[in-house]
């Protein structure tokens, strides 16, 4: 007489490979958050580095002095040309300040050139909730580096 085997999984394997998934799950969720922490903050330093070098090449496209502000600890703007009343202006993401408070004034010039006023240094320091870093430049040349 022939015994039949029965298919399927045994009550001990389904336990254990729902040990070894929950496991993998523990130790991979802490690593998701870091890595979607850090990109934040490349992903605010990308935007305001952005915003920099659009207001350089509207300078240098226009003929026109473009003015370039960063205000407090999240607040940076520019204002259009001379005529225009309003002015763009962005907020940093809810977890990220600027590593100090602001209140820089960079201004484009038509030759591709950067005058500084007020506080700034050429450097612009982000900082997320997490204390992960990453610091804009802005040289005289005109020429915007992430650090």
């Amino acid at each position: 007489m022939k015994r039949l085997r029965d298919h399927g999984f045994t009550l001990v394997e389904l336990a254990i490979t729902l040990t070894v998934i929950g496991l993998v799950l523990v130790f991979s969720v802490p690593a998701f958050r870091n890595l979607s922490g850090s990109q934040g903050i490349k992903g605010a330093a990308d935007n305001l580095a952005g915003q920099l070098r659009l207001a350089r090449e509207t300078a240098v496209s226009t003929g026109l002095e473009q003015p370039f502000h960063c205000t407090g600890m999240t607040v940076y703007h520019i204002h259009y040309p001379t005529g225009i009343s309003a002015s763009a202006q962005w907020v940093l993401p809810p977890t990220i300040t600027f590593g100090r408070s602001m209140n820089d004034y960079y201004r484009m010039q038509p030759n591709g050139r950067v005058v500084m006023g007020n506080s700034a240094n050429g450097s612009i320091p982000l900082v997320d909730g997490r204390g992960n870093r990453d610091t804009i430049f802005v040289e005289s040349s005109g020429i915007v580096l992430e650090k």
